[in-house]
């Protein structure tokens, strides 16, 4: 977690006008108003006539005053906490946080190497690998358990990262009935609904199909988190030049009208439910035809995204640590860490996809690891110079005095952890040290770290009886879709 002085440098930060902001905010409002949306669930239509909204069929057209309505009815903050109810993190103004990746398709294998289908167990030693590094502050399913069926994953997931990882979590539900499981779930370990509400352990991922349309399953969860008080995002994944406008102006008022339907959806189910806004708006490759991770124009809108979610006064979910490239190497550190750098710049709140490689379709735990680096790295960046008398330390320059040595002081002994940013992997030997150390790679090392970890001796978070009754959810779900 980072958390920005607001005289500092970066938490001034703002690269946009509030006049650009206002016009792309006028922008949806127009959308809302005049060209509307396709609503695909009763109550959500039913919820929005009452309110004022024009209802034709599925179409749905809202006024700007209902729009301001929601905005001064969802709080500004709130806290998301660990699995022992202690607060892991506040989401509130310049307040930065980074989780991993979501149900990636294809793994590679730790131990050969192959690109395979995801499994269950990729998802338990994602959860351990997150356990273990300091600078990923929660945890998503990061591997799809096709080992499973699709109906019954999300449960199998919850479970598999709750066991592992005491962190956050961030979960995806395939319809309002799986998420119902992982509220059930999450309650069970919490020691109610109520407490759950009161101190919540996961924020839910929902989002509408774009452009300008809401899938019955999508609101349904929606609803549900209100109904509960979960934190919910409803993120419009939206394409420029696909189902978006070319023009990353366009597609951001496109994504942004979305993302504000939800919330106003949201906030007439239960008023002052926590929400957070965003937009994971990327680019079409004209080359290829698919969604691009990893270019320039994708931290771009997503700093875009950090300074709306300011202007609307909400939190707001980001996009880092993603890359297009399909192995550990230059492009992945490239990708990864300047959309860390766009993430922290932009400020938004609960950054996910550490760790994703391949376009968004495949993982691996090294990945996970070399995020993890790649984001110690930047927050020390992050943490800027601290300029003050003690820091300075003119008496201990004056003892030292001309051609002294600093390094046997008790101040550098005291303070160089602090001062310094010490790598895991990244290599500081020269190069005939280098040689007589076997000419270790990031890779290699990636892959030995992460065996190390998960061979190792790694805790659980869940009792024997608690298991037992995660285990009655997933049978009830299974029993559910399949008898």
């Amino acid at each position: 977690m980072i958390k920005f002085d607001a005289d500092s440098a970066i938490g001034r930060f703002e690269r946009w006008s509030d006049e650009e902001k206002q016009m792309i905010h006028k922008s949806s409002i127009k959308i809302l108003s005049e060209i509307g949306m396709h609503v695909f669930h009763q109550e959500a239509r039913s919820l929005l006539q009452d309110a004022g909204a024009v209802v034709d069929g599925n179409l749905v057209k809202v006024p700007e005053r209902m729009v301001d309505e929601a905005l001064r009815s969802a709080p500004s903050k709130y806290s998301i906490y660990n699995v022992d109810g202690s607060e892991a993190f506040c989401l509130a103004l310049n307040v930065v946080t980074f989780g991993t990746g979501t149900d990636m398709p294809e793994f590679i294998d730790l131990y050969s190497g192959e690109i395979r289908p995801g499994r269950l167990e990729d998802c338990e030693n994602a959860a351990k690998i997150a356990e273990h590094c300091k600078s990923i502050d929660w945890l998503a399913p990061y591997a799809l358990a096709n080992d499973k069926n699709p109906r019954t994953a999300d449960v199998h997931h919850y479970k598999a990262m709750r066991k592992y990882c005491s962190k956050p979590i961030l979960t995806l539900a395939t319809d309002p009935y799986s998420l119902q499981g992982i509220i059930d779930m999450a309650a069970a370990q919490a020691g109610g609904y109520e407490q759950l509400k009161e101190k919540p352990t996961f924020v839910h991922y929902a989002e509408p199909i774009s452009p300008l349309q809401h899938s019955e399953e999508s609101l349904g969860k929606l609803l549900l988190c209100a109904e509960y008080g979960i934190p919910v995002t409803y993120t419009a994944g939206i394409t420029a030049g696909a189902t978006g406008p070319v023009t990353l102006a366009g597609t951001l008022a496109v994504g942004s009208a979305e993302c504000l339907m939800g919330l106003v959806i949201h906030q007439l189910k239960a008023p002052g439910a926590p929400f957070m806004y965003g937009i994971e708006a990327s680019i079409m490759d004209m080359k290829t035809t698919v969604c691009m991770y990893g270019g320039p124009e994708y931290g771009l809108m997503n700093s875009f995204v950090g300074e709306m979610g300011r202007f609307y006064q909400l939190p707001t979910f980001g996009i880092s640590g993603a890359t297009d490239a399909n192995q550990i190497d230059f492009q992945m550190g490239a990708e990864m860490i300047y959309s860390m750098m766009t993430a922290i710049y932009g400020r938004q709140n609960f950054v996910h996809d550490n760790g994703y490689m391949g376009i968004g379709q495949m993982g691996c735990l090294q990945s996970i690891l070399a995020a993890n680096e790649l984001l110690t790295f930047v927050k020390r960046y992050a943490q800027d110079i601290e300029i003050t008398e003690e820091s300075i330390g003119y008496d201990l320059i004056k003892k030292i005095g001309i051609g002294g040595n600093y390094l046997q002081t008790k101040e550098t002994a005291r303070k160089f952890r602090k001062e310094f940013y010490l790598p895991e992997f990244l290599n500081r030997k020269r190069n005939v040290a280098w040689i007589a150390d076997g000419c270790p790679n990031i890779p290699d090392q990636l892959t030995a770290k992460a065996k190390e970890i998960i061979e190792g001796d790694v805790p659980t978070f869940i009792s024997d009886e608690l298991e037992a009754k995660f285990d009655a959810i997933i049978e009830e779900h299974e029993s559910y879709y399949f008898t």
